[in-house]
This record gives structure tokens, C-alpha cells and sequence, in this order.
């Protein structure tokens, strides 16, 4: 069950499609109130009609819809608005090409794929709480004080690469925090995507035959809405995946309590 991300070529379309011959129907999600934070366009927009189509009640929270969630203010504004979900997924991610900050100083990956994320978490109650993460993420070691402080020069594809690392370990750390919700991080393989067309332009070009479409990218994400699974993991094509599958890369407790630390004294 962990091996799936060591299939050759899975990451794409056509691991994609070997993968769903496994898979079951979807659950409903018949009156249930979901948040998909970056829902106006690639995955979001796409797990947000899959969602939709199940009978859920989406929300989209985005800059495109007025919700700046690098900004403390407009998370804490967000999470008082809504009240409480029921389903809370971090989708909302940048690739940045060149170092840029958030209106608090933050380096921008980090305040949005990370520090926002744990923001909302902990201010919009949710019975589930799901992060989109990336296969860049596999390739890093947690690393708080690069995370926080990137060296220079600045690399906004190794930056990207440890918030996603961060927010694997971060779903791990919260479902210790709060043991009666469901959290879970999935990666969504590689998806042709305007994010991944902009921020990866090589990147795109060599794979865009083989690049999963949204739906497919987005299908973990509408899967584990539904589902009921063990709080904590990591997934990849609706099974558990192996969060540290690259030989050397580590996750060390330290570390893992220092970024906890980090985003809690951000509160």
C-alpha cells in the first residue's frame, strides 16, 4: 500500500489511470460545508465541482475572490465569516520566481502555503482538514530555519519544495494537536495545471503528454472528503503513501517541533 509513489511513471497521466482501476465509487457529500482555499482555477476549481456534483456546499476562498491569504486579517476575517465547515482543504499555493514578501515580511511561499494554512486551521473549526502538497515536498528535509529565512541566492523552487515538506509534517502534527478531527495531506501528481505552466515553464514542456487534468490531480482531494481514514497521512491515488520515500531525506523530531513552534508563536 506505500509503494505507489515508487511505480514508474505514476506521477502522470497514465499512472493515473492504472491507479483508478482500483478505485471505488465516491462518497456524498450531501449538505456538507466544504472550504477550498484557491478554488478559482487547476485543482481547486476542479475538486470544487467534483464536490459540488456530490451535493456538498463549496466556498472558495482565493485572492480572485477577494481573500488575500497571506494577510492575518483576511484569514481571521474568513475563518469569522464562515463560522465553522466542514471540511477545510488547503489547496492555495505560489511559486514564486523571485523573493517576495507578504504584508507581514513573510517570504511569500512560506506565508501562504504554510503560515496561512495553520492560521486557518486553527481558527476555522473542521471536522476535516485536508492539504494539497507537491512531489517537490518529497525531495526535501524539513528545514525550519530555511524555511523561514531562504538563503540566498533565492531559489523560489527549493522554497516551494520546503513549505511542501512543512505542510506533510504539519498534518501529522495536528492530528496529534486534535485528536477528534480527520487530517490528511495528499499529493496530487503532476496536473496540467496554469500554475505548473507558469511557475514551471521547462517543466510543463517536457511532460505536458503525460500531465494528469485537474480532475484526475484533484481526485484525492474529493476522495478524502468523503472518506474515513486514519488521521495524519500522507496519500497519493486514494492510498497511503510513504511521506519519505527519497533515500536521505529526513524529518527529524527536532526539527519538527521547532516548526511547530515557529507557527505557533505567528498566532
Amino acid at each position: 500500500m506505500l509503494d505507489r509513489l515508487r511505480d514508474p511513471f505514476g506521477f502522470g497521466r497514465p499512472g493515473f489511470e492504472r491507479h483508478a482501476k482500483d478505485f471505488g465509487e465516491l462518497a456524498g457529500l450531501t449538505g456538507q460545508r466544504v472550504l477550498i482555499t484557491g478554488a478559482s482555477g487547476g485543482l481547486g476549481k476542479a475538486a470544487r465541482a467534483a464536490c459540488d456534483a456530490l451535493g456538498a456546499w463549496t466556498f472558495d476562498a482565493s485572492r480572485r475572490s477577494g481573500w488575500d491569504l497571506t494577510d492575518p486579517v483576511r484569514v481571521r476575517a474568513l475563518a469569522q465569516e464562515l463560522g465553522e465547515v466542514d471540511v477545510l482543504v488547503h489547496n492555495a499555493g505560489v511559486l514564486p520566481t523571485a523573493l517576495q514578501r507578504s504584508p507581514e515580511g513573510l517570504e511569500l511561499a512560506l506565508a501562504l502555503n504554510l503560515v496561512a494554512t495553520h492560521r486557518l486551521t486553527r481558527w476555522l473549526p473542521a471536522k476535516k482538514v485536508i492539504w494539497v502538497s507537491s512531489g517537490g515536498g518529497l525531495t526535501q528535509s524539513l528545514d525550519v530555519a530555511d524555511t523561514f529565512a531562504p538563503p540566498e541566492p533565492y531559489d523560489g523552487v527549493v522554497q516551494y519544495a520546503r513549505t511542501k515538506r512543512a505542510e506533510i509534517v504539519l498534518a501529522k502534527l495536528w492530528a496529534k494537536e486534535r485528536p477528534e478531527c480527520c487530517f490528511s495531506v495528499m499529493h496530487p501528481g503532476w496536473a496540467d495545471t496554469p500554475g505548473v505552466s507558469s511557475s514551471l515553464p521547462t517543466f510543463h514542456k517536457l511532460t505536458q503528454g503525460v500531465l494528469r487534468t485537474p480532475e484526475q490531480g484533484a481526485d484525492t482531494v474529493v476522495w478524502l472528503c468523503g472518506a474515513d481514514v486514519p488521521s495524519g497521512r500522507f496519500w497519493f491515488d486514494r492510498r497511503e503513501a510513504d511521506p519519505l520515500p527519497v533515500p536521505g531525506v529526513r524529518s527529524e523530531a527536532a526539527e519538527e517541533a521547532a516548526l511547530w513552534g515557529r507557527l505557533e508563536a505567528l498566532l
